[in-house]
């Protein structure tokens, strides 16, 4: 028996080596809610859900009030352990509208919990069969410092941000140019660009020898016509970010054929049984799956690691966020070592929430008899 007695939340904010710049945003910080459950014989589970106004729309405060309100109200005197994964994700939808990082932290928080409890990892439960998935490496948008733009050692893979300025043509011809022997390049322009702006992009990447192996959201999320058109005039596979939060969403996506690929992440789509479903769907219609994570510590991008070894274990996926703030130079133990991200073997995600400390901050509690 596994009925939940207590819901916590405390805030997590960490300093990045580097500030991490997009079309879309800029940060120093990963600044995100960590989430608590507890059952009645003590055993816990965690999640993570970041502040991302510009993607989410959600807040510290909002994920607070959201966890700490309506979603511990459907959690709270629940066995958990008798009902399916998909019975929780349905009860935490059912709860809010959107809200969509919060709902992620929760559940994952419930499937912590159970895989702790049954002594095994988190991605295992849900049918990984890898404790490591190879992720890209990102290079920020308007980067000031030279050595910033540089591929780090041991990436094979690097996503490039741009759409902040026209200079992005030449800088990613630069950062190819300057990097090591088969490194293969990714672009993002979260969703900075128009149809004439990222053909003449592409094309002037592939004339310079360009290893583009795709470009990511170049138009607004809701110009799925346009992505359409993109595809058609153009061998670069296109990818979905912004614009595939739900099933429903890439269900949009396939029927206008917009999308050679999809980026799904957790607190976008609402949690693992979500992402499951998307990737299950994606799959049929052809329609190639990587997972990603917003700007989060290790405890988040290890559920997203989880769900990358369950539906894609041999792919590289988009999982460096963590990378952000931590100090490999000093951190002997870092998840992240040759290209890879390690997510361990340890029961749940125990190892990922020991990393991140959080068994010695203060929470605030919702908590019943």
């Amino acid at each position: 028996m596994a009925r939940l007695v207590e819901v916590a939340t405390t805030r997590l904010i960490r300093e990045l080596h580097t500030p991490f710049v997009t079309a879309l945003r800029r940060t120093t910080q990963v600044i995100s809610v960590a989430v608590r459950v507890t059952d009645a014989d003590g055993a816990v589970g965690y999640g993570e859900a970041p502040q991302i106004w510009r993607v989410t729309g959600e807040s510290l405060a909002g994920i607070e009030a959201c966890v700490l309100g309506p979603l511990a109200d459907a959690l709270l005197g629940r066995d958990v352990a008798a009902q399916p994964a998909a019975e929780v994700h349905q009860l935490l939808a059912a709860a809010v509208a959107a809200n969509t990082g919060a709902r992620a932290a929760c559940e994952v928080a419930v499937l912590d919990l159970l895989a702790r409890r049954d002594g095994v990892p988190l991605a295992l439960s849900i049918g990984g069969l890898t404790s490591t998935v190879a992720t890209d490496v990102t290079i920020a948008a308007q980067t000031e410092n030279p050595a910033a733009e540089m591929v780090p050692t041991g990436f094979s893979t690097a996503k490039i941000k741009v759409g902040l300025d026209p200079s992005d043509v030449q800088r990613v011809v630069r950062i190819q140019r300057d990097a090591p022997e088969g490194v293969r390049i990714r672009v993002d322009a979260n969703q900075a660009w128009d149809v004439p702006t990222t053909v003449a992009n592409v094309e002037t990447w592939l004339a310079a020898g360009v290893a583009l192996e795709f470009i990511e959201q170049p138009l607004p999320a809701w110009d799925l016509p346009g992505h359409a058109e993109l595809r058609r005039r153009l061998s670069v596979p296109i990818m979905l970010d912004e614009s595939v939060f739900s099933i429903h969403d890439l269900r949009r996506a396939i029927e206008l054929e917009a999308a050679d690929q999809i980026n799904i992440k957790l607190a976008k789509c609402g949690g693992l049984h979500a992402g499951l479903a998307i990737a299950r769907e994606a799959r049929k219609a052809e329609v190639g799956v990587m997972v990603g994570s917003m700007m989060e510590s290790e405890l988040g991008v290890s559920a997203a690691a989880a769900l990358a070894s369950a539906v894609a274990p041999t792919l590289t996926h988009d999982l460096d966020a963590a990378w952000w703030s931590i100090d490999a130079t000093k951190d002997s133990e870092s998840p992240y070592q040759n290209g890879q991200f390690w997510f361990g073997a340890s029961p749940g995600l125990s190892r990922e929430s020991t990393r991140v400390g959080l068994d010695f901050v203060d929470w605030s509690l919702r908590r019943i008899g």
